[in-house]
């Protein structure tokens, strides 16, 4: 069952029946705990902490608060520490005894402040209550890898929890949509930090520190990527440092007793995780690999290949659409609204390799971590670029007007590529085209003024910068990471791991690796300038292909990319449930109260329209299904989160809620 943290924090007067807030609190932690890990508790007059915690293969993680007893602070921890070790060795030298994670982090905070979380390498959500300042501290790792954690302010008393289920089991802790929340998640998939899906309540951005005193809340970075400086390494020169970076976040993420599997696409990140896992693991390793059964979006073959060539213990799961019968149960786990296509893909390899392993290595992070992710190789934006070094960008943004008509929003056709090409080109926050844009917004509000959707990606940081790489770079980091990996991937993977007492070890966020891919010169990881961007002849990935040559099978080199593409269509192959969605969604208690439902009516006849239809581009049809499951996604977590308490609701089959 989950994990997590939880606390409140008032020092401005005494916190009345500690236990009743602790044990309602602990109620969602608790459940299903049956002879495992119990609550930890630490509580005093002006503070709450709880912890549930398992070891999960690292002897150095402390599992109960009272295992750490320092008089000046208190601390509680969800997720680990890699560079345990490390640290360890530091402290020794400074004569400081350690018994665990927990007695770590509390030395690292006396020596450096509360910004001590930038030496801590993994995946964490650390709390500390101050008790000589009277301050507390909320901080987590810079990838939000270890989970969303959120919190809140009632009159000058703060409450946080990283499960919202537990969060709103706190009293005074009110439960209303937030509008332009609700659009973030219709427009992207997923609703990013520091935004909720309900008004009041806010999540910690990854990287950030959250200080509470004096019944105020500070929320700032902590931590920020690094920069290219210095001299350039030669190629050979990064190849062998990337090599040894990449062995040694395989190596701490197999753990102490090796009891880790591996996700396995048969792409050439996860390939690279089974390569050098081979070279550190001392047993056998085992494998996952999710596929389809239409050979077209089918990627076993490879894991085969790379399975077969190290010798591991391989599974396989073969989608065929019926999975979204877990929609209901997925949606209670991820607590806000979400659907991205690659949902059940993360969520089926997870619980396949959950009968076998209580732990799984991913390779999340690394297409963006080399450019190669969220920009279709590009080339919105060099095309960006190019508006605004000519001073086009504002007419190239009014001409777009003249692409939004049906012709170019309904058709799969060329129109509707060069429409979704010239947004993303004009506003690089049109860059995910899955759900719902602004202008559709507007149109299927009851009420168009509600359509205003936060503007996460500001192009003013773009200003300046007279050179296409240091564009690319600047929006690789803070779109390509920033939101898509730590909004977006990270939240589906966490979540799924949390909701299957799976522990997530992800190689390419490590640290170390990912301070020293971003800190490397643009030519080691793309081969190619503006005018190659423009023509779609980039060579992606470059240092990392060179440091796979020799390791790798030839064919898993030599393979295109796919990434994880997930044809969501087939959720929606049978006719009769699409009519039971449409039936269900025209008479929903927040589609009615928020969008107009002759559109949607309309939306969905056209949706029937294509079935059969010959695909001329599958990310079409794609984006087509996504509108209906998104609103699907949103009914289904009102009728859990809004229409009863989460931690009462029944949660059923989706065939069984649309017969509700």
């Amino acid at each position: 069952m989950s994990q997590g943290i939880f606390g409140v924090v008032d020092f401005s007067r005494v916190i009345e029946n500690p236990e009743e807030l602790a044990s309602r609190a602990g109620q969602f932690l608790s459940a299903g705990v049956q002879g495992g890990t119990a609550i930890s508790l630490s509580r005093a007059a002006h503070y709450i902490l709880g912890m549930k915690r398992n070891e999960n293969g690292f002897f150095s993680r402390q599992t109960q608060v009272a295992e750490c007893r320092n008089p000046e602070a208190s601390c509680v921890i969800h997720g680990g520490i890699y560079n345990y070790e490390d640290l360890l060795k530091e402290l020794s030298a400074a004569n400081m005894s350690c018994n665990g994670d927990l007695d770590l982090a509390l030395h690292l905070y006396r020596r450096h402040g509360a910004g001590f979380g930038k030496r801590l390498n993994g995946l964490f959500t650390i709390a500390v209550v101050d008790h000589r300042e009277k301050a507390f501290f909320l901080l987590n790792d810079r990838f939000g890898l270890s989970h969303q954690v959120y919190w809140t302010v009632i009159n000058g008393r703060l409450f946080f929890a990283t499960h919202l289920k537990t969060l709103l089991a706190f009293p005074g802790v009110t439960r209303e949509v937030d509008v332009e929340a609700m659009n973030l998640f219709l427009k992207y998939s997923y609703i990013s930090s520091p935004w909720t899906i309900f008004k009041g309540i806010r999540k910690l951005p990854p990287g950030h520190l959250l200080r509470f005193n004096r019944g105020e809340c500070q929320v700032e970075p902590y931590w920020d990527f690094v920069t290219p400086q210095g001299p350039a390494l030669e190629l050979h020169e990064a190849v062998d440092a990337y090599r040894s970076v990449l062995k040694k976040a395989v190596a701490r993420r197999l753990g102490q007793n090796s009891d880790a599997g591996i996700l396995l696409s048969g792409g050439l990140d996860s390939s690279a995780n089974v390569a050098l896992a081979a070279e550190c693991a001392t047993g056998k390793i085992k494998t996952f690999s999710i596929g389809f059964a239409n050979a077209a979006f089918d990627e076993r073959p490879y894991a085969r290949t790379v399975a077969s060539h190290f010798g591991t213990e391989h599974f396989e799961y073969a989608i065929t659409g019926e999975e979204i019968e877990d929609l209901p149960q997925l949606v209670w786990n991820i607590e806000e609204p979400y659907f991205e296509f690659g949902l059940f893909l993360t969520y089926l390899g997870m619980a396949t390799a959950r009968k076998e392993v209580g732990a799984i290595i991913g390779g999340e992070g690394a297409d963006q971590l080399f450019g190669t992710g969220g920009f279709a190789k590009g080339l919105p934006v060099a095309l960006h670029f190019l508006f605004k070094k000519a001073g086009f960008l504002n007419a190239a943004k009014k001409a777009g007007a003249a692409f939004k008509t049906n012709y170019f929003y309904d058709h799969d056709n060329l129109a509707f590529k060069f429409r979704l090409l010239w947004n993303r080109a004009t506003d690089l926050n049109d860059w995910y085209f899955y759900g719902y844009d602004e202008h559709e917004l507007r149109f299927i509000h009851r009420n168009p003024l509600l359509a205003k959707v936060p503007r996460l990606f500001q192009p003013e940081s773009l200003n300046g910068k007279a050179e296409f790489r240091d564009v690319f770079l600047d929006t690789q980091i803070n779109q390509d990471l920033r939101h898509y990996v730590n909004e977006n991937v990270m939240v589906k993977s966490g979540r799924m791991a949390d909701a299957l007492d799976l522990d997530l070890r992800e190689s390419y966020l490590d640290a170390d690796v990912t301070d020293f891919l971003v800190s490397l010169d643009y030519p080691l990881k793309r081969k190619g300038g503006l005018a190659d961007h423009l023509r779609g002849r980039v060579q992606t990935k470059h240092l990392h292909r060179k440091a796979m040559e020799g390791l790798l099978p030839k064919e898993i080199m030599r393979k295109p990319k796919q990434g994880g593409f997930v044809p969501v269509m087939i959720f929606l192959n049978e006719k009769e449930k699409r009519e039971k969605i449409y039936q269900r969604l025209v008479n929903s208690r927040i589609i009615k109260e928020y969008f107009r439902v002759d559109v949607l009516r309309n939306l969905f006849e056209q949706y029937e329209t294509l079935q059969g239809k010959k695909i001329y581009w599958h990310n079409f049809h794609n984006s087509k299904a996504n509108r209906i499951l998104f609103l699907l996604t949103l009914d289904i977590w009102h009728s859990l989160y809004i229409e009863n308490d989460p931690l009462e609701a029944k949660v059923t089959s989706l065939s069984d809620f649309l017969s509700q």
